[in-house]
């Protein structure tokens, strides 16, 4: 389904607001109180630069907030400004709607207002659909893993799975992104045609799992493969999602400190691989 063109998204600055943003949280994620952001924090995030966007289901009175992103900001190694995108989040029942992808093009439009041309964050390795809106869709690009970097959460989606994750670089006003942003066109491979880091096997219930990994490739282009539905696979085999995250944390880690960047999800079927190039960043970001 498509997203309704009365959806609109605006800085949020109210207290209104920052309660409706708490709201989202617990409804998302599943926090508790302890989890949650709350709402003084969030006042003080965006009085400090920050920027809180929602997503309202309308104009006037009676509306709803549907999605925020909430994003602060920071300086990489080297003293380059950016921004960090803390949260993102959509409503069950606006999820695949648009939502999230109008916010995040509405968060590039205000983080360059600020003069500011790089926002980061952070997502699973795991999290095929995570992976395709934030490298296919929006041009984003990974070189760096990040073992158990929130530690222990609690939350529904990641209570007892080590929260490993991906650290993206989103470089405003590169080629990559604006040529992403205009609808380029999903990576052209085929399985076979390109050296698959890992090898998987089916299991009778449909989820493959892991069954070793190859550390010493070379090519230009590999391919990495990674669970197509991680939250399914955690509510039915948690011990097969944790035997994925360390199966990947071990090699993807290894490649990434090879020099080797991650541009892209590639679909074939049911199954989903993460695309390895060994280049450099900025002759990827010079990529439309």
């Amino acid at each position: 389904m498509e997203l309704r063109d009365e959806v609109v998204v605006e800085p949020v600055r109210d207290w209104a607001g920052y309660r409706a943003c708490e709201r989202l949280q617990q409804e998302v994620w599943g926090f508790s109180d302890l989890a949650v952001v709350p709402d003084h924090l969030v006042h003080m995030v965006t009085t400090a630069g920050g920027i809180l966007l929602g997503a309202y289901d309308g104009i006037g009175p009676g509306r709803e907030m549907v999605g925020f992103t909430l994003s602060v900001v920071g300086i990489l190694p080297g003293g380059t400004l950016r921004h960090h995108s803390l949260m993102a989040a959509v409503r069950p029942g606006w999820q695949d709607r648009g939502v999230g992808y109008k916010l995040k093009v509405a968060q590039r439009e205000h983080v360059l207002a600020q003069g500011i041309g790089i926002i980061t964050w952070t997502f699973d390795p795991l999290e095929s659909r995570n992976a395709h809106f934030n490298l296919n869709k929006l041009g984003g690009v990974v070189a760096h893993y990040l073992p158990r970097f929130f530690g222990e959460l609690r939350d529904q989606r990641n209570r007892g799975l080590d929260t490993d994750r991906f650290l993206l670089q989103w470089h405003l006003q590169s080629p990559r992104v604006k040529g992403a942003l205009a609808g380029g066109m999903p990576p052209n491979l085929a399985l076979g045609e390109v050296e698959t880091i890992n090898r998987t096997k089916r299991l009778p219930s449909g989820f493959r799992a892991p069954a070793g990994f190859r550390p010493d490739l070379g090519k230009p282009v590999l391919l990495f493969e990674i669970p197509g539905d991680l939250q399914a696979l955690r509510r039915t085999n948690l011990d097969l999602a944790r035997e994925w995250r360390l199966e990947a944390r071990k090699a993807l880690s290894a490649y990434l400190e090879e020099g080797y960047l991650v541009t892209s999800l590639f679909r074939q079927g049911d199954r989903s691989f993460l695309v390895l190039e060994r280049t450099t960043l900025e002759e990827v970001l010079a990529r439309p």
